[in-house]
């Protein structure tokens, strides 16, 4: 569990320029009475299209805790939050704090800035986060809701991109996402959550009665949520170098695999009322496993928490994606 975060000071300013929120955060640093260490290992831009996007992001960055302290700025639209005028030009409405934990138990501090920002700059968004950015260290743009265009300024100064296939829920924007991915290091909080399935799904042909079937297999069903179950059937396409005519795939609430393969079938589900997974496989005529996983925290923070450990190219995931255009509606429902 994240350490609770305390806010040490705050600022709130309205229509106002840049500098003056960057000289609000440097007086917040100087007057803190925290004895703290300024451990920061990110810049986080997040870019949260509605005030619904910006609650949730907010909630689940004071979630993370100290665990990756930094230096978080959130872009906002104008009238989205109290306080807001609306369009002013390149003047802002900008609130800022400075917040506490502890890490390991030493005392660390990070900042949090949110700008709300009107139709004048919204296509000068990279002039916004450049003088925020912490220099040495990534820049990582989570768009919380929503896709980007693909000349949306504020990618120009991305290093990383965080975005979420199952908050999406269409894999109509899988396309996007792929062209997205030969652009930038793009990391999917939702194939984060899906690693217990994934590393369960490949655990069952560990061992000389079950890795025979690997190359067996005929037919796979995958449930799930639109988003999520897409990507794990592309990826066990790209694994197993299946055709589209193999799978079958249909909505449920949780994800689940069935495997059918010559002579033997594998499965990999979560249990019923359990915050758990379990997979099985079984041989005709022969041996058996099971194994159980208990599920990680499944939240918001959890999410931002695992995607900022991982923030490299996955070719994993984007062997999975492409296989997932299969799937998309394009493709066959």
């Amino acid at each position: 569990m994240a350490e609770p975060v305390t806010e040490l000071g705050s600022w709130r300013g309205e229509q106002v320029k840049v500098g003056q929120v960057l000289d609000a955060l440097a007086d917040l640093r100087r007057r803190s009475p925290m004895g703290a260490t300024r451990t920061s290992v990110v810049n986080l831009v997040v870019v949260a299209r509605t005030g619904d996007a910006a609650d949730r992001a907010a909630a689940a960055i004071a979630g993370l805790g100290g665990r990756h302290p930094g230096r978080t700025l959130m872009l906002v639209p104008a009238g989205s939050g109290s306080g807001s005028n609306g369009d002013s030009g390149d003047k802002v409405d900008a609130s800022v704090s400075l917040l506490g934990s502890e890490v390991e138990g030493h005392d660390v501090w990070s900042e949090q800035v949110t700008l709300s920002v009107g139709r004048a700059m919204a296509h000068h968004t990279d002039s916004l986060i450049e003088p925020f950015t912490l220099p040495d260290l990534p820049v990582v743009v989570w768009f919380v809701s929503d896709l980007p265009l693909a000349d949306d300024p504020v990618l120009r100064s991305a290093d990383v991109v965080l975005v979420d296939s199952k908050v999406l829920g269409d894999v109509g924007a899988f396309p996007r996402i792929a062209e997205l991915s030969r652009r930038h290091i793009v990391v999917d909080l939702s194939w984060g959550r899906l690693r217990p399935w994934r590393e369960l799904a490949a655990g069952l042909f560990d061992g000389r009665a079950f890795a025979p079937f690997v190359t067996r297999v005929r037919h796979v069903d995958v449930t799930g949520k639109e988003g999520p179950r897409h990507l794990l059937a592309g990826w066990l396409a790209s694994r197993l170098e299946l055709p589209r005519s193999a799978f079958s795939l249909s909505p449920a609430r949780h994800v689940s695999l069935a495997l059918a393969a010559e002579g033997a079938s594998f499965e990999v589900a979560r249990e019923d009322g359990k915050r758990s997974v379990r997979a099985s496989a079984s041989v005709d005529g022969g041996p058996s496993h099971t194994d159980v996983l208990t599920l990680p925290d499944a939240s918001l923070p959890w999410s931002l928490a695992d995607a900022l450990t991982r923030l490299e190219r996955d070719r994993v995931w984007e062997q999975a994606l492409r296989g997932a255009l299969v799937f998309a509606p394009a493709g066959g429902p």
